[in-house]
């Protein structure tokens, strides 16, 4: 058997690739669509999706998490989450319609209601593949997940760039989000070919609500900490200042948030695994804290030093307000990054109700930071972010020291590399891009990329060998697999 770390982090290969890939087509995606549509157009449609993307979080009250968890009776389970989910489903599709009407006085932009209205099909379209996606996570089968998780978002692109290329607008967005729900059902039935029933089995569902309820509670914590500054923005600051916004946290969270969320995916089924072996536990979770830094750190340090020339080229001149928004979001993104898959041991170890006291803290003291950070505009929004990322990661590695049984000094030594690594690369790559500042921004990216890598990798190869070697000869092996 493969060891419980090695395990997860294969997993975690994986489930990258699918991660990059998908990636790759939505920047591609976005960078035709910011020189197709204005910034309003952006900000409009996330006005609708803010409340979509809220109730989403919360469809399948958790059970697909419990799902995973779960070690015995599975097909039984399995039935009683798809059938839950239907109606659940039914009920959101019905609840957003009901809310529409209020949503669009609430933001002052009529449009928003019919657009949501559009929107809540999804609700009754996920229902149909998201057992079989919670059952390809269980067995960590990431390579076929690749499949459908690639597919809708080719589809997703295909169908918004012709749209906006024809003049749809904002719709063109809308319409894309539809094809992508309905694509991804497909290709994971495709996919996976795992006959379930609508059928509720009392003792499951009991039992899967045991572990889901405090997930599920927080989940709407988690979305509310997700898309509460898009509401405070859009309500404050406009739709003009919400599409830049939107756009820039998109570009992080695509390259930096994602990391930690795609780790996740396979993180929590491997170590479900072994939820009864807390020196297992302990070890992986050192173990991929190590490297999900060793690729965020870089990743973040490059986006603050390169700001400029990446909006330039990627967005286009209309987009230069999202310049120092895009210097700032990736300090708060770094600072979460640390130690929060510890999050997901928390819910192998059947513990959920941590999470839920760390997102409650999390509300507590986001709220009123950023009622006083919009005062200040975009940037005081992404000021504030920051103030509440280093003051509940104080407590959240105090909890993950506590819980975990990781010491501080081992926690320093798995983060060590990575942030070796990122003060050689910051020394090196700083004054460089701004001695190049004359040149086009292609050739800045492509300077300071490269002058970037080579610093960041060479520094590890000559301090953390040993760090690079095991983690190259485990990607391989994952892909071998």
């Amino acid at each position: 058997m493969i060891h419980a770390g090695k395990k997860t982090v294969h997993a975690v290969a994986w489930n990258y690739a699918s991660f990059a890939l998908s990636k790759g087509v939505v920047l591609i995606t976005m960078a035709v669509l910011t020189r197709l549509l204005p910034p309003e157009t952006f900000g409009i449609v996330s006005l609708a999706t803010v409340i979509i993307s809220y109730l989403s979080l919360l469809q399948d009250l958790g059970l697909g998490s419990a799902l995973i968890q779960q070690r015995s009776n599975v097909q039984e389970a399995a039935n009683t989450v798809y059938a839950a989910n239907f109606i659940v489903g039914i009920l959101f599709f019905s609840l957003t319609f009901a809310i529409a009407p209020a949503a669009a006085i609430f933001f002052r932009v009529p449009a928003v209601e019919t657009m949501l209205k559009v929107l809540a099909f999804t609700f009754v379209i996920d229902p149909f593949g998201s057992v079989h996606i919670a059952l390809l996570q269980r067995d960590l089968a990431f390579r076929k997940k690749l499949v459908p998780d690639l597919g809708r978002l080719l589809v997703k692109a295909v169908v918004t760039i012709v749209l906006a290329v024809k003049g749809f607008g904002a719709w063109s967005l809308i319409i894309g989000q539809l094809a992508s729900s309905v694509s991804g059902v497909i290709l994971a039935r495709i996919i996976l070919r795992h006959k379930l029933r609508l059928r509720f089995e009392k003792a499951q569902l009991g039992r899967l609500l045991k572990f889901s309820v405090p997930f599920m509670g927080f989940n709407l914590v988690n979305a509310l900490i997700s898309n509460m500054e898009f509401v405070v923005i859009g309500r404050a600051l406009g739709e003009a200042a919400l599409g830049i916004y939107t756009i820039t946290y998109r570009i992080v969270d695509l390259l930096i948030m994602n990391v930690w969320v795609v780790l996740a995916g396979a993180m929590f089924p491997a170590l479900a695994t072994i939820q009864h072996q807390p020196h297992l536990l302990r070890r992986a979770f050192l173990s991929v804290t190590q490297y999900v830094q060793v690729f965020i750190v870089p990743i973040s340090l490059g986006l603050i030093i390169t700001a400029e020339p990446i909006v330039r080229v990627l967005l286009g001149t209309q987009w230069l307000e999202a310049i120092p928004i895009l210097r700032l979001l990736p300090v708060a993104f770094l600072i979460f990054s640390i130690g929060t898959t510890a999050g997901d041991v928390y819910k192998a170890i059947g513990r959920p109700a941590l999470l839920l006291k760390m997102g409650l803290l999390h509300v507590a003291i986001l709220i009123p930071l950023l009622l006083l950070g919009v005062q200040y505009k975009l940037v005081g929004v992404a000021l504030s972010l920051i103030a509440t990322a280093f003051l509940v990661k104080i407590v959240h590695l105090v909890v993950v020291v506590r819980v975990i049984g990781v010491t501080v000094s081992e926690l320093m030594r798995a983060l060590r590399p990575a942030f070796v690594g990122g003060t050689a690369l910051t020394i090196v790559t700083t004054p460089l891009i701004y001695s190049i500042g004359d040149q086009s921004p292609v050739v800045q990216l492509a300077a300071a990329g490269a002058a970037g890598a080579a610093t960041y990798f060479g520094t590890l190869w000559l301090l953390e060998k040993e760090v690079v070697i095991k983690g190259a000869n485990t990607i391989l092996d994952a892909v071998r697999r």
